[in-house]
């Protein structure tokens, strides 16, 4: 009896230590996000401006309004505003899912200033378009990073398919 109480509290105290290894590591991540590649061109338009890490998680989170859980982000913007790409990166997979399904829901519900027009597969990932502010809409999920490209409509196509390729 005395063996199986030391080998619990053993495997509890292992337990509670590598919990709060991750947590450290997590915050270590979120408070610190590192840059995210981009193209440096986008449908033969070349990128003229970027932040990224600190400085884009910090440009996501004005955009919405609150704190993402971000541990890589950048933002490229592509010859006088004819594309914006924004890419954040999460620890998980299942988090980029979910930063998907969220702002499909909140765009959904018609407070915002776009209008959904579609969504499609394509290479076994699901994009979701729409339509606001002048320009073409299209965001995606791909591993670990959430892509949001805002371009101008006859630019669109080329510049879709070309992310699809950097970003696999």
């Amino acid at each position: 009896m005395k063996r199986v109480l030391v080998f619990s509290l053993i495997i509890t105290g292992m337990g509670i230590a590598l919990t709060a290894f991750g947590w450290l590591y997590y915050e270590q991540k979120i408070t610190n996000p590192v840059p995210v590649s981009i193209p440096n061109s986008l449908a033969s338009i070349p990128l003229t401006t970027q932040m990224t890490g600190k400085q884009a998680s910090f440009d996501f989170s004005q955009l919405h309004g609150k704190q993402f859980p971000l541990i890589s982000g950048a933002v490229g913007v592509y010859g006088n505003h004819q594309a914006t790409l924004w890419v954040a990166g999460t620890l998980l997979k299942a988090m980029a899912a979910e930063m998907v399904t969220a702002m499909r829901d909140k765009i959904a519900e018609g407070r915002s200033p776009f209008t959904p027009t579609g969504e499609f597969s394509k290479n076994g990932r699901t994009i979701y378009s729409l339509e606001g502010m002048g320009q073409k809409h299209y965001y995606f999920q791909s591993g670990n990073l959430v892509i949001w490209l805002a371009i101008e409509a006859n630019l669109a196509e080329p510049a879709l398919q070309q992310l699809q390729e950097y970003y696999p």
